[in-house]
């Protein structure tokens, strides 16, 4: 399992998700990836990387756990590997439309920060929302969200979609959020 960070966001913020899903017997590690001013190819490269197959036959043993902008990475990550170990895709208030927050922050530094731009832009932002028909997806909406707004999955046939109460930044640390994690990914 491997824990993805979002924007401007180090990868221990994601430490409790991890703690719980390592007492459930979970094996967990954590992407590393700068916090800002990323250059999105490279660290769409560096995960497909990571989470790519030698071979054909592809076992399907990895599961991502992703906040925000990792979501967005870890989708590009996905489409761009043809053989990849990954199972199961777990997407916690991801990038798909801005909110209020991106919004300011666009306003003051315009395209300056790569995510930025991306968020702003909402066919970027949604860029690979079914990047595996076949992966099993979990996604968890943050209610009232000052960061992103949700967007209609409908379409797409292999995710389930829940809400709970938090905000963007909280959903990563509710033990709630924590169960619905361990019961998708162990059920």
């Amino acid at each position: 399992m491997i824990l993805v960070h979002g924007l401007l966001e180090p990868a221990w913020a994601l430490g409790l998700i991890g703690r719980f899903l390592n007492r459930h017997g979970l094996q967990v590690e954590y992407w590393h990836d700068r916090l800002a001013f990323r250059r999105l190819d490279e660290s769409v490269d560096r995960l497909a990387s990571t989470i790519a197959s030698d071979s054909g036959e592809t076992p399907k043993d990895t599961a991502l756990v992703t906040h925000s902008f990792g979501d967005w990475v870890s989708r590009a990550a996905i489409a761009k590997t043809s053989h990849h170990r990954v199972g199961a895709l777990v997407s916690l208030a991801p990038v798909m439309k801005a909110g209020v927050l991106p919004t300011l922050a666009w306003c003051v530094s315009r395209n300056l920060m790569p995510e930025i731009a991306v968020i702003m832009n909402a066919e970027q932002a949604q860029a690979n929302l079914d990047c595996d028909p076949d992966l099993r997806r979990l996604v968890i909406w943050a209610k009232p969200d000052e960061s992103l707004r949700q967007c209609d999955l409908g379409h797409l046939s292999n995710v389930t979609v829940r809400q709970v109460w938090a905000t963007h930044l909280t959903i990563v640390l509710q033990p709630n959020v924590h169960r619905m994690i361990g019961s998708f990914l162990q059920g």
